[in-house]
């Protein structure tokens, strides 16, 4: 697995998504709390999210078609100069005391907009700078990287932004942090992660990544609808892949908002120094699954006929982790949950992911990686206003709710006849 740092594309592909993953998880531990702390509210946290989740759902696919027509690479760079931008003006609204409720909402819808191309870029460049051999190595390093990001991004976070760390809950009689005590604290977060998507835009300018689109070669030019029309007939076409994606939609629509809304809303309530506690809890996640993905790398377990049941096994755990969250306070307990299921999550990620992308025609590549992520993410705009105005009149029981919905859905999928019904590997010529 390690040979691939010496191939220079890899290398350099790799550090600079390494180095904005970590950015990135700096401004999700700052992102959910300048909202909260700017309005007490988690309806309005998750109506944020659903702002930038909107233009990102509309436009993800339309992404993936655009990737496929002209390069990931060329995609991720635009997408890159673009968040740098947002972020740096957001850091500087923020430090200036000028920033608002309106002026967040605008910022996500355009953060949003940069996403729905970044995501099937980001997902689809790996085959095209290594080899088919290689694809469940190279994978298992760049989430290897993410879960490295989760790890030292909210750390950093929760210095940069408070300052300093108290672990005392509210009954100690301790005054909670605010959003003008911590004013400054997220402004050198933004703008520590604007650099970081600014050192990734410099880096893919020297990444040099083959096309994928040969095989479609002589072939008159399709519409735009008309390509992302013919890659959701083959994803529809094979029972597996069917399945996956839409035990996939179901799953995120409740975990994504639960952690990224209903956590962060209950470490609020609970925890004086919420920010640290969170960044704990999602750095404790980020450390299991850096492990489960590095012995992804290395181990083939499972087989391909049972990627898809694994998975969904797998994602049974994650789902039960909320609700043990909740009736349980101690946020050491939270940590060691999500430190093993952070494990199990990414392991078979790895799996599914190479899965895919062995599967997947290569000139389909980054419409068939533009509708997993779309399955992925988008639906969570509605999932933030329908679970976020949930949380807000009984947060407790609308993470149970959501935990329970997750449990079972994992389950069935797990037991459904088409996680077995597998494709073939996919040649050039397919």
């Amino acid at each position: 697995m390690l040979k691939l740092f010496k191939d220079r594309n890899f290398f350099i592909l790799w550090l600079g998504e390494f180095v904005s993953v970590i950015g990135s998880h700096i401004s999700m531990i700052a992102f959910p709390f300048l909202v909260l702390q700017l309005t007490g509210s988690p309806a309005q946290m998750g109506l944020v999210l659903a702002a930038q989740g909107l233009p990102r759902a509309v436009l993800m696919l339309v992404g993936g078609a655009i990737v496929d027509r002209s390069s990931p690479r060329l995609v991720m760079i635009v997408s890159n100069a673009v968040r740098f931008a947002l972020l740096l003006l957001l850091a500087a609204l923020i430090a200036e005391q000028q920033i608002s409720v309106p002026i967040i909402f605008g910022l996500a819808v355009m953060f949003g907009l940069a996403d729905a191309f970044f995501y099937p870029a980001a997902t689809s460049i790996v085959p095209s700078v290594v080899d088919k051999n290689d694809l469940k190595s190279a994978n298992a390093i760049m989430q290897g990287s993410v879960w490295v990001g989760v790890i030292i991004g909210p750390a950093i976070a929760a210095f940069v932004i408070a300052g300093e760390v108290n672990t005392l809950g509210h009954g100690a009689g301790l005054e909670a942090a605010t959003f003008e005590s911590n004013r400054e604290g997220y402004a050198r977060a933004f703008f520590l992660d604007a650099l970081t998507f600014g050192f990734s835009f410099v880096t893919l300018l020297f990444v040099r990544a083959r096309s994928l689109q040969s095989e479609e070669e002589g072939e008159a030019a399709p519409s735009m609808l008309g390509e992302v029309k013919k890659a959701i007939k083959w994803v529809w076409s094979v029972p597996a892949i069917r399945l996956g994606f839409l035990g996939i939609a179901i799953l995120e629509f409740f975990f994504q908002t639960s952690i990224f809304v209903g956590l962060p809303a209950l470490t609020d309530r609970r925890y004086l120094e919420p920010e640290f506690v969170y960044g704990l809890i999602v750095a404790a996640y980020g450390l299991g699954a850096l492990a489960g993905a590095i012995t992804a790398g290395s181990v083939a377990w499972p087989s391909r006929e049972n990627i898809v049941r694994t998975m969904f096994i797998m994602f049974t755990g994650s789902g039960a982790s909320i609700g043990l969250i909740v009736l349980y306070e101690p946020y050491w307990f939270a940590m060691a949950l999500f430190l093993v299921f952070g494990a199990a999550d990414s392991y078979i990620w790895v799996h599914f992911t190479t899965f895919l992308q062995q599967s997947t025609p290569e000139a389909q590549m980054g419409r068939v990686m533009s509708i997993m992520m779309f399955m992925s993410v988008g639906l969570i705009p509605i999932a933030s206003v329908i679970l976020g105005a949930a949380f807000e009149v009984n947060l407790e029981v609308s993470l149970l709710v959501a935990s329970g919905i997750l449990t079972i859905s994992s389950l069935v999928m797990a037991l459904h006849p088409d996680s077995k019904k597998v494709p073939e590997l996919a040649t050039e010529d397919s």
